[in-house]
């Protein structure tokens, strides 16, 4: 079959057009980030910096708990109901344990549904704040200017990210680049609800919910013992964030 040159224009065309608004929307996102480094009061540097990252932490964790509630809603009504459940809530089920990398071969496996549960959750606040504060260097990083990555996020594909300038020798790891500030406060809860690494953390936030405490953000950084290779030291430094940056930390 020959092909429409006319077509094949408007295609190419088409392309064209397409990575340039990627690549513009991309740099209008960058952009858009406030200039944190342009502060030189520190006060005032810290609010304006907790200021922009809150609401967005706060959106992503509503996204999160809206899924937790359905999920634990789903759980009810499957037990209540003769272990039925309707076709339609059972698809979304299965994806939700899909992206939380959950297996559920079976709904009647309680194991299944407490993983889930464990994973569906919230990352407080305050420890969300001081984890991007410390890992961006207050929005100020190359990381965070260029790619929208607040939290030091790795990726493993060669041009994923932007190159550390740092990177030890033999290291294939690069800085995810991130197409908005959100997807890199998603990616960063996700991240803390999946991987082995993060698992003491959210055993520490399952037992305050069976306890039916408040979630604490100093307590559960007490599970970041992996996130950083400093370790305690790393825990310790992000403790002592949240407590002395508390009053700052809060919605006006």
């Amino acid at each position: 079959m020959q092909w429409n040159k006319k077509k094949s224009g408007y295609l190419a065309i088409t392309i064209i057009v397409l990575i340039t608004l990627v690549f513009v929307t991309r740099n209008m996102m960058v952009n858009d980030l406030p200039d944190f480094k342009s502060f030189s009061n520190v006060k005032d540097k810290k609010q304006h910096f907790f200021d922009f990252i809150r609401p967005i932490v706060e959106a992503e964790n509503n996204k999160v708990l809206i899924n937790r509630e359905k999920l634990l809603m789903l759980e009810q009504q499957y037990t209540s109901n003769f272990n039925a459940m309707h076709p339609n809530d059972e698809k979304w089920l299965k994806n939700l344990a899909k992206i939380y990398k959950v297996r559920i071969d079976t709904l009647a496996d309680q194991t299944a549904w407490n993983s889930l549960k464990h994973r569906v959750d919230i990352v407080p606040v305050p420890l969300a704040l001081a984890q991007s504060a410390t890992e961006s260097g207050w929005g100020t990083s190359r990381f965070a200017q260029q790619g929208n990555n607040f939290f030091g996020q790795w990726c493993f594909i060669e041009g994923c990210g932007l190159v550390p300038a740092r990177r030890n020798p033999g290291a294939t790891h690069e800085v995810a680049v991130f197409n908005s500030v959100e997807e890199s406060v998603a990616y960063y809860i996700l991240n803390l609800n999946t991987l082995i690494a993060y698992q003491p953390l959210r055993t520490i936030r399952r037992e305050y919910r069976e306890e039916g405490k408040m979630l604490s953000g100093s307590a559960l950084a007490e599970g970041l013992i992996k996130y950083s290779e400093r370790g305690e030291e790393y825990v310790e430094d992000i403790q002592k964030m949240i407590q002395v940056n508390k009053p700052l930390m809060l919605s006006p």
